[in-house]
């Protein structure tokens, strides 16, 4: 980690709920939350790593044409070196208003305003989210709001984006004459490291579903 590890008992002021980790929770901030251990009653020093399911088998990155029937059905597979443990999570973002297959009340409408969060591993710091209403097609950048300030590769917390964007000509005239047209609205950030949030799934798709942020 970076520093700042935290050995967590209470959350809000009361002790840690039993499905949070109850009585300790391990909680390392930029990691994922498979390394975020729960129910901890102790801590081991080892000079080699952990052989826990967890740890060693079920969080890998494989390659996108290793299959479960094909590669994963009979333990180990013949190219686990290929896989390796996944520890931070990759730059993403999401759409959180309006959540997803909503339908609207919009007649007569000529733009629209959605809202959402972004975060990266590793402490790195959102600095841009794109975002498009017609499937990824094209892009225009929103506006970022994060609360609070933290230091360089220290940035643990959510960075929140919204935009009001232009409906497509289509779009408004469907509005217009009080028919139901639909947007695909999507979102891609870009982090401190240049990291990109892919905007497509197949590159990345691998048999676990592992980091998949597109």
């Amino acid at each position: 980690g970076l520093g700042e590890v935290i050995l967590a008992y209470e959350m809000n002021g009361e002790d840690l709920p039993r499905d949070h980790g109850y009585p300790v929770r391990l909680v390392i901030p930029g990691h994922v939350g498979a390394r975020q251990v729960k129910w901890l009653h102790k801590i081991k020093l080892s000079n080699t790593p952990s052989t826990k399911s967890y740890q060693c088998k079920s969080y890998l990155g494989f390659a996108p044409d290793i299959t479960f029937e094909k590669d994963l059905a009979n333990w180990p597979p013949a190219r686990l070196d290929q896989a390796p443990i996944i520890h931070e999570q990759p730059v993403t973002s999401f759409v959180c208003n309006p959540p997803q297959n909503a339908v609207i009340g919009m007649k007569g409408a000529t733009d629209f305003t959605f809202k959402g969060v972004s975060w990266s591993g590793g402490g790195r710091k959102i600095e841009r989210v794109d975002v498009s209403v017609d499937g990824g097609e094209s892009w225009t950048a929103s506006e970022l709001y994060k609360p609070i300030e933290q230091k360089y590769n220290h940035h643990w917390a959510w960075t929140q984006f919204s935009k009001t964007i232009a409906l497509p000509e289509d779009v408004k005239e469907k509005l217009k004459r009080g028919e139901k047209a639909e947007i695909d609205i999507t979102s891609k950030a870009l982090d401190s490291a240049f990291n990109v949030q892919p905007s497509v799934m197949a590159p990345y798709w691998n048999a676990r579903g592992e980091q998949n942020e597109n």
